[in-house]
């Protein structure tokens, strides 16, 4: 469940069969056609982009052996902008990462080294450094957080340039140690543990979400579920991306305040935050949004439920958008318990890596089936238009008749909503 695509693709039945066609497509006339294409955004700004690091010495470094190692965090923000010069170029997909992020995939993937190097060939619509755009309000912010181990901060670019074009700053986080791989401002490259730890073997886990699965009435279901959430081992590591979150939370409110320089100075409306979040990030939204009140809304991107939330209850509006096999589980649970306004969105023919970025690549997954049978630029209108609907409404309280009914307009959708 934590697994994001290049997790899902080593343990895919015929995942070698895309790589080895993917490269077939590389070398020949037909990869013209193949060449994936960023979405533009539909908002009125421009977008602009910036990373940055950020180091917390309150907080020691828990996956070194290195005693002194304190906590850094990769940043990635994408803003509206304005005036963007005539003959400024965009990022690539991935930001300036986009070459060291291909070599990562592929040797991950024990791929020749420049297997995925065409993806630097692939533009974004950002623009590194932009002014930030002028507006009479301040601008709401998001926080994001990416799939466990080898996700990434831009692994959702195309979502995140979509709400920055709608005026919203959006902040993702690389967590470090847990992403396939941050290189930070000064050149470091700092890639996954070896060892991550929710990889690591738990047989009574395994049990429990066996018996869960075999539960004859809500009760036993709920025992089990209460189980689950509070043996697993992903408790440890979601305090961490929690406690990630809530320091850049922190660091956002300095530089609004101005104690830390940025360009966002007296710029940010620090009391309309939304937190979201892919796999375990999206765990990781509904956490933060049930510890911290400055989450005014949250939205996990099927990513399985743990933490206190199941105990507790969500108390914010929040959205669970889900593939197919999730439409009943422990996040149905909660969505059925909520105490705030929350939505269980299911994406018909959607598949866990369809919640990536990686559906910009779906003309190329014809064998391997690790994608579902959802066209992926359908799959990222679909993210796109929910994401902006849902923080539209709670961040600036712009109603959206998507959020009221079932949409015909997304007849892929099975929508619930509890208000």
């Amino acid at each position: 469940m934590y697994k994001n695509f290049v997790t899902i693709i080593l343990s895919a039945k015929h995942s070698g069969l895309l790589f080895v066609a993917l490269l077939l497509v590389i070398s020949s006339t037909a990869f013209a056609q193949t060449m994936p294409v960023v979405p533009k955004p539909t908002g009125k700004y421009s977008v602009g982009t910036q990373e940055f690091s950020l180091g917390d010495n309150s907080r020691g470094e828990t996956l070194t052996d290195d005693a002194d190692d304190k906590r850094e965090l990769y940043i990635r923000v994408w803003y509206p902008a304005q005036n963007v010069s005539a003959d400024a170029k965009p990022q690539p997909i991935f930001g300036s990462q986009t070459k060291e992020l291909a070599e990562a995939i592929a040797a991950s993937l024990r791929l020749p080294k420049g297997a995925l190097s065409f993806l630097a060939l692939v533009s974004s619509h950002s623009y590194a450094d932009a002014p930030l755009a002028a507006a009479k309000d301040r601008f709401p912010v998001i926080v994001f957080s990416h799939g466990y181990y080898q996700g990434f901060a831009a692994q959702n670019a195309d979502q995140m340039e979509e709400l920055a074009s709608h005026g919203y700053v959006v902040f993702t986080i690389g967590h470090t140690y847990e992403t396939i791989l941050n290189v930070f401002p000064d050149g470091r490259a700092v890639s996954a543990a070896e060892k991550p730890p929710l990889f690591q073997p738990n047989p009574k886990a395994g049990e429990l979400t066996k018996s869960y699965m075999e539960s004859k009435t809500p009760a036993e279901r709920a025992a089990y579920a209460r189980q689950i959430v509070l043996l697993s081992p992903a408790n440890e590591r979601l305090r961490v991306w929690v406690n990630d979150v809530q320091f850049v939370l922190d660091e956002i409110e300095r530089m609004n305040a101005g104690k830390t320089k940025s360009i966002f100075a007296g710029k940010l409306d620090v009391k309309r935050i939304g937190v979201m979040g892919m796999s375990f990030g999206g765990a990781t939204a509904g956490e933060v949004c049930l510890k911290d009140k400055r989450c005014r809304a949250g939205i996990n991107m099927d990513g399985l439920q743990h933490g206190d939330v199941y105990a507790s209850g969500l108390k914010r509006p929040f959205m669970f958008m889900n593939n197919e096999t999730q439409n009943q589980g422990i996040n149905r649970d909660i969505y059925e318990a909520a105490k705030s306004n929350a939505y269980f969105l299911t994406v018909k023919g959607a598949k866990h890596l369809n919640f990536s970025n990686f559906n910009l690549l779906s003309a190329l997954d014809r064998e391997s089936q690790i994608l579902g049978k959802i066209p992926g630029d359908r799959m990222e209108k679909i993210m796109s238009s929910y994401i902006l609907a849902f923080f539209d409404k709670y961040l600036k309280n712009i109603d959206s008749p998507m959020l009221e009914r079932p949409s015909s307009d997304f007849p892929e959708i099975v929508f619930s909503a509890k208000r």
